[in-house]
């Protein structure tokens, strides 16, 4: 499931190059994050389906199991789904020094590798065509910075997204070919949010992570996606500074926040899901941004009231990645 590729060795901003292609329709997306084994509220109809983690609450392969079966029930053309940390029986070493049997670790692999009609990315960069033509590449990480005992995580010092030249002097790079955010990707989606972006937890600490948000500055994808943290739902664009020649790569953050999107959470509920304004969406038309999405569903009560997201973006028939990049064809 997880593809490995050929990566070049100087990242350069992906979406702004305006290669000509092939104009497709728009192309829909359904976002969501953080069921914990709680059924959806609604299944609007859409192209694609982005899980972005915690699909269950104790991670076993059974609730691992039924949340797929959830998932089954979206009508869209393509379903994607990556772990989170709660789904403890997928990541092995955690699972077997918590005291779990190997056998139970290996049914939870089973589990998600058995099933054709949802795609259970791993670490890496994939790419997608579907039966429209529309080619997209997508970046998958499942991986959060280390908070108490759970899945998935690794230490707040530890960069895994950049490759050595992009990781500052106070961290350590642990890269590697799966780990590292390509350039030229067109959606980057992970389990855990980037730092200062829908990071904010319910204490008011930013809880996000440094390197991914390091990455993503210099990547520039169309679209990233998250949860992880409930607190920080919602849905932000971004936009980008130039390079100040007196500052060292490593260090400088070209990305410049733009105001959260409002949510009408009655008008959400109302039509099934949360989407960005008709001003916003057209600002984001036009390019040069990237549009973060929060859609973690639990509420401050644990309890999924919030609506997924509904994202439409304008893809190309063909890959901005290499040739060499490992596709897959929705039939």
């Amino acid at each position: 499931m997880a593809w490995k590729r050929s990566r070049t060795p100087s990242p350069s901003p992906s979406q702004h190059s305006q290669a000509k292609r092939c104009r497709l329709p728009p192309t829909r997306f359904l976002i969501i994050s953080d069921t914990h084994s709680k059924p959806l509220q609604s299944h609007p109809e859409c192209d694609v389906v982005l899980h972005c983690g915690d699909l269950t609450e104790d991670g076993t392969p059974e609730s691992i199991s039924s949340a797929i079966k959830d998932l089954q029930a979206i009508n869209a053309e393509l379903k994607l789904a990556i772990a989170g940390n709660h789904e403890i029986s997928l990541d092995k070493q955690y699972w077997l020094s918590e005291g779990g049997e190997l056998s139970e670790h290996l049914k939870a692999v089973a589990t998600v590798e058995k099933v054709s009609s949802v795609t259970f990315l791993k670490e890496g960069t994939h790419r997608f065509t579907l039966k429209s033509g529309a080619s997209f590449s997508i970046h998958a990480s499942p991986y959060t910075p280390k908070y108490g005992c759970s899945a998935f995580q690794y230490a707040t010092d530890e960069d895994r997204y950049n490759p050595p030249e992009r990781t500052p002097s106070w961290a350590k790079n642990v890269g590697t070919t799966t780990s590292i955010i390509p350039p030229n990707v067109d959606i980057v989606m992970t389990h855990g949010p980037p730092k200062y972006i829908l990071d904010m937890a319910r204490d008011g600490n930013s809880v996000g992570c440094d390197h991914l948000r390091r990455a993503i500055g210099n990547i520039r994808p169309k679209l990233h996606c998250f949860g992880h943290v409930h607190n920080g739902y919602g849905a932000q664009r971004v936009q980008y500074r130039s390079p100040v020649a007196s500052r060292q790569e490593a260090d400088f953050d070209p990305i410049e926040p733009l105001s959260k999107e409002w949510v009408g959470a009655t008008q959400a509920k109302r039509k099934g899901y949360a989407a960005l304004s008709p001003g916003s969406a057209e600002q984001f038309k036009e390019g040069g941004q990237t549009l973060f999405v929060n859609a973690a569903i639990m509420d401050d009560q644990n309890e999924p009231a919030r609506m997924p997201w509904v994202v439409d973006l304008e893809l190309s028939a063909g890959s901005k990645l290499e040739e060499s990049l490992p596709s897959h064809e929705v039939h």
